[in-house]
């Protein structure tokens, strides 16, 4: 029997939306997202996000039942940054099963192109400033916090429907046993001189958050897929990270009292979500402890920026550096991951590798021309 695309207009139709990769990857490495927290995401009357994009989700089913989904978005605060007509696909999941995936990708690629799109992208989930990227190698571990997985025949449906590779997003880790961090650099009295650094506290969180938030708009608004953050996300995202944030792990450096760069690394929560399994039910506190000493074990540094005109006064090493001697305190700690870095990024590339950082997951970008998408479809 043939697949079915359907929009997805009513409650219900967004209930099997959001439910559909608790089933599809009940037995996998993905870590389970909670379901208040995608729900919330995909309403876009209520997150910020939607307030300047546009986005229509699908349901593939097969006898009645849900057997793949995704989203088509158009992100118009990036496409008016970016000087780009992008049309991006996210939130894709799927069985093994072509026929399935490439109606999908079909009609999310058919309806960017009654948006006036040229391209398509993805995944974004909606966006890089979210969950991104198509998990193409490192299936074997589980991923860190707020990073994807999926399973490996995902790339070859893509590759299947003649999506190309647009650009590799690494994930790297850095053990605590690594023999380039026995010998750490220090904050010594020469850069005193130009830099001070401190770490976040309670009383100072929500600050910090934000000149964090604005050092990595400067820093990397010249990179790939950069996408600016409104107001209103931005303090979306603060209200979510206050809970979890550890101060020992979020640290400022100052010239002339201007915050220049920062660091904040949180701690893998990932054994919390798995014990949850989507929902915030009363064995929560249970879980919480119960997984507590299991979150000092690894930290995912999510920000990460220095403005340009200090890269070069060795501050990229000295950050780092100081991070991890931080965190090499913690007796508990056994991994920091940086993640993602995007491919072309030489400069952070080689900064963590030479903190005895490797590669053990490549995420990717995939982009295809819409005109393609629209006039030859390929047999299924």
């Amino acid at each position: 029997m043939s697949v079915g695309i359907f929009p997805v207009f009513s409650g219900l139709d967004l209930q099997a939306f959001i439910e559909l990769p608790y089933t599809l990857h009940a037995q996998s490495l993905w870590v389970p997202p909670l379901r208040s927290q995608e729900r919330l995401l995909l309403s876009s009357t209520s997150h910020p996000f939607w307030k300047n994009a546009d986005v229509r989700l699908f349901l593939a089913r097969r006898k009645g039942q849900v057997i793949g989904r995704i989203a088509a978005i158009v992100d118009h605060t990036y496409n008016s940054y970016a000087h780009e007509s992008c049309g991006a696909f996210g939130f894709f999941e799927c069985r093994n099963d072509r026929e399935a995936a490439h109606a999908l990708l079909n009609a999310a690629s058919d309806w960017l192109a009654a948006q006036g799109m040229t391209f398509i992208r993805g995944p974004l989930n909606p966006s890089t400033n979210y969950t991104c990227g198509l998990l193409v190698d490192g299936f074997d571990e589980p991923p860190a916090l707020m990073m994807p997985w999926n399973p490996p025949y995902y790339a070859e449906l893509l590759a299947s429907w003649q999506a190309y590779k647009e650009q590799d997003l690494f994930a790297y880790r850095i053990l605590r046993d690594a023999k380039a961090l026995q010998n750490l650099p220090t904050f010594d009295s020469s850069l005193a001189n130009s830099f001070s650094v401190r770490h976040a506290s309670q009383a100072t969180l929500k600050e910090d958050i934000q000149s964090l938030l604005a050092i990595y708009r400067s820093s990397w608004a010249k990179n790939f897929l950069y996408t600016p953050l409104s107001r209103a996300e931005e303090e979306l995202m603060v209200e979510e990270m206050l809970p979890i944030v550890d101060c020992d792990y979020f640290v400022l450096f100052f010239h002339e009292n201007q915050a220049c760069a920062g660091m904040l690394a949180l701690p893998d929560l990932t054994p919390l979500l798995r014990k949850l399994n989507g929902r915030f039910r009363l064995s929560a506190p249970f879980h919480y402890l119960s997984q507590r000493p299991l979150f000092r074990r690894g930290y995912r540094i999510m920000l990460f920026g220095i403005e340009e005109r200090f890269r070069l006064l060795g501050l990229p090493s000295l950050l780092l550096g100081y991070m991890l001697q931080q965190a090499r305190k913690n007796k508990d700690l056994q991994w920091v991951e940086g993640s993602w870095v995007l491919e072309d990024n030489t400069a952070i590339c080689d900064l963590i590798e030479d903190f005895s950082g490797t590669i053990t997951k490549r995420y990717r970008i995939y982009r295809k021309d819409i005109v393609t998408c629209r006039c030859s479809r390929e047999n299924v």
